[in-house]
């Protein structure tokens, strides 16, 4: 399945992200772009969860679809702001090197959409 394989490859650019937060920043860097890197993977996961959910309704009514779009797309919003927040507030974690690995993790998922193309079922 595609999109598990871009969240793979999502946390494994985490982890090398966070090696080199480590080795230039140290322990607490390496931790804030580790979990960046997770809400990437995070906001994937739920993109494909989203997307094979969608498969149910295709033929439907296109009022319906777009109201299905939209609404994922901001429940994934909402998600990633959620996470985003807690682990700046409650975690207190670096906010520089969390919103690196995030970024890292999102250029990941278009970079291998680009590659690869947009998977068609």
């Amino acid at each position: 399945m595609r999109p598990v394989l871009i969240a793979v490859e999502q946390a494994a650019a985490a982890a090398l992200g966070a090696a080199l937060a480590y080795s230039y920043l140290g322990e607490h860097a390496a931790t804030a772009a580790w979990f960046g890197g997770l809400v990437a993977v995070a906001n994937t996961l739920m993109l494909a969860w989203r997307m094979r959910g969608a498969m149910r309704y295709a033929g439907k009514s296109p009022g319906q679809e777009l109201a299905r779009l939209v609404r994922s797309s901001m429940e994934r919003f909402f998600m990633v702001a959620l996470l985003v927040a807690a682990g700046l507030g409650w975690l207190k974690l670096m906010p520089a090197p969390l919103l690196l690995g995030f970024v890292l993790g999102q250029l990941v998922l278009v970079a291998s959409t680009v590659i690869s193309g947009i998977e068609k079922q």
